[in-house]
């Protein structure tokens, strides 16, 4: 068994990544979730923030909207690339960090997504504050963020949540989340089946999560206004105490 502490599985499996997260069956059902946002914000230029491999920004593309994939992970952005630069959509991916937004990209787009618990690979309260400072800079007055992550709420003290196993060509995919005081830990593990003998790997993830609170206070302070909370990316639920997760909308002063 080979343990990593430090090494990313985004990394160096980025790509796995889509097999992991079982993207060919998650395209269509997320499609909707973006669908319901294009109809409800009716968004020009849309930013990404931690794209990933590129799904969400791909799908706001097929739709005709101007997209920027971002994301901190340079495997992840040449991945994005091979599968989707090649379309003729109006798509493009950068390596950037959500705290540094560079100023090219300033009061640029009408929509910024940050989806999936992408807020989390800020790290720190600290890095939290410097993202969302950037996030207001990079959208056009009057516009809109949406910002979806685990409910922490929802995860009880030292409580360890599966989060999916998936199994493709012969390699078994498992994740976990884990939440010991402010912390969530994130564990993967890969079982390569196909070598003889079996190669299993495990990997660990820990970053400070933001309470639902927590993240509302620094929305206002960093300016947005009109904060409202949803249990689902279709903006249909209530956010609950007991939501797995938190969808969080609000939008910039138009002025």
């Amino acid at each position: 068994m080979a343990g990593r502490k430090s090494a990313s599985f985004f990394d160096i499996y980025a790509d796995e990544y889509d097999l992991m997260t079982n993207a060919a069956a998650r395209e269509a059902p997320h499609d909707r979730e973006v669908r319901a946002l294009i109809e409800r914000f009716q968004p020009e230029r849309v930013l990404d923030a931690g794209c990933a491999t590129g799904l969400t920004a791909y799908l706001f593309a097929r739709q005709g909207i101007a997209t920027v994939g971002l994301d901190r992970s340079r495997a992840m952005i040449r991945i994005a690339r091979q599968k989707y630069e090649h379309l003729g959509l109006p798509l493009e991916f950068r390596v950037g960090w959500f705290e540094r937004i560079p100023q090219r990209l300033h009061r640029r787009f009408d929509l910024v997504v940050c989806l999936a618990n992408s807020i989390s690979g800020v790290g720190t309260r600290a890095r939290l504050r410097d993202a969302l400072r950037g996030f207001y800079r990079a959208l056009k007055p009057g516009s809109y963020l949406v910002i979806q992550m685990l409910n922490f709420a929802a995860v009880r003290e030292g409580e360890l949540i599966p989060i999916k196993a998936t199994v493709n060509g012969g390699i078994i995919y498992e994740r976990f989340v884990e939440r010991q005081r402010q912390r969530f830990f994130v564990y993967v593990t890969r079982l390569d089946t196909r070598q003889k003998p079996p190669k299993l790997e495990a990997f660990r993830h820990d970053f400070d999560n933001f309470t639902e609170r927590e993240m509302v206070q620094s929305l206002r302070r960093q300016g947005f206004e009109a904060i409202e909370r949803y249990g689902d990316l279709r903006l249909t639920r209530p956010f609950t105490r007991s939501s797995r997760d938190v969808v969080l909308v609000c939008h910039t002063r138009r002025s």
